[in-house]
């Protein structure tokens, strides 16, 4: 438990309505809080449920004056929140050591306070860092290099040379530094195989979601960046490289050798050609299609993408293209006699063909 004091020290927030001894065991969200717990406001349009709230105290963005509760007040309840809910509920660590059902090799350097659970196979010459933790099942291949404070998730296969830094977390069933999709084209059409013989490296904070498959390269690195977050069901082909903190979001594909910049956001099914470059601070939109260079600062959405407030107008003009029809055959009659033969069918033309 900690004291709503000790809270609102921690997350640099003004406590209001209260002298701060109360405890807080947990946090929850407002329809759930009751009185030992703390709760938050991150979205204006529930502040109307603020009056009948139960909560031992609300994290807010200013005083609100119909809260009967404590309030402690910062500059984004949000954030705050997440570094609460660290506080509550800190990631597992290591506790029990390498376990007998496990598989690691003996030329394997395993540092202190390491714990790999049973099921686990470490291969020649790896080395795993201080606080790491394996969960079962987990795959690490020849030659690899984990970081201090790891956490590998069940299932997580990490292959031959692959490189991870520290704080590293890797979600149930991601495979990195499978093979890169790479052929060249023989006699007759066949598909010859090219080796595969670079590595992928994680830099230090990355986090990656589960069943992620991140491909070496076909020479040097696939690299994803530091503090970079992908999500979960992405493809990273070879000899791709993000910058630092960037996110890439569920069943999004990047294709080989194209270059991310710091802070990008690539949001849910979004598809990027291979060999361009996304500039720094860009924010592609869901389900998008990038297929040529963004520079830095770019907004887009749609496919192919487009600026994103040209796209926005686009989507709001969709609607009316039925009606436009209608209304441009009625002038083409009036003036010309008859519609154009290359004006689209109108309403009752395509109900009759059942594209309505």
């Amino acid at each position: 438990m900690i004291t709503l004091l000790q809270i609102a020290e921690q997350v640099g927030g003004v406590l209001v309505g209260s002298e701060g001894k109360e405890e807080i065991r947990s946090l929850r969200p407002m329809n759930e809080a009751g009185p030992h717990d703390l709760t938050f406001l991150a979205n204006p349009k529930y502040r109307k449920a603020v009056p009948a709230l139960r909560a031992g105290a609300i994290l807010v963005p200013e005083i609100l004056p119909e809260a009967s509760i404590p309030q402690i007040v910062v500059p984004s309840p949000y954030l705050a929140m997440a570094l609460l809910l660290q506080h509550f509920f800190p990631l597992p660590t290591p506790q029990h050591g390498i376990s007998p059902q496990s598989v690691v090799d003996t030329s394997a350097r395993i540092e202190e306070n390491v714990e790999i659970r049973a099921g686990c196979v470490v291969g020649a010459r790896t080395e795993i860092g201080e606080g790491t933790l394996l969960y079962p099942g987990c795959v690490v291949g020849d030659d690899v290099r984990i970081g201090r404070h790891c956490i590998l998730y069940p299932r997580v296969s990490l292959l031959d040379r692959v490189r991870v830094g520290d704080r590293v977390i890797v979600q149930s069933g991601a495979v990195i530094g499978s093979d890169g999709f790479g052929y060249a084209e023989g006699p007759e059409g066949r598909r010859i195989r090219i080796p595969q013989t670079g590595t992928v490296v994680l830099e230090d904070d990355v986090e990656i979601g589960a069943n992620v498959t991140i491909d070496r390269a076909t020479f040097g690195e696939t690299l994803i960046g530091r503090g970079t977050k992908v999500d979960n069901l992405v493809q990273i082909a070879h000899n791709v490289r993000t910058g630092r903190d960037c996110v890439i979001v569920s069943q999004t594909g990047v294709s080989g050798s194209t270059k991310l910049g710091d802070r990008v956001i690539l949001a849910g099914q979004v598809g990027v050609v291979g060999h361009i470059e996304i500039g720094s601070d860009s924010m592609v939109g869901a389900q998008s299609g990038v297929a040529q260079t963004l520079t830095p600062g770019s907004r887009v959405s749609g496919s192919p993408a487009l600026p994103h407030s040209l796209w926005l107008r686009i989507q709001g003009t969709l609607k009316h293209l039925p009606s436009l029809v209608k209304r441009i055959s009625s002038l083409e009659k009036a003036v010309f006699g008859q519609p154009s033969s290359q004006s689209t069918p109108s309403d009752s033309e395509g109900e009759a063909h059942g594209t309505h």
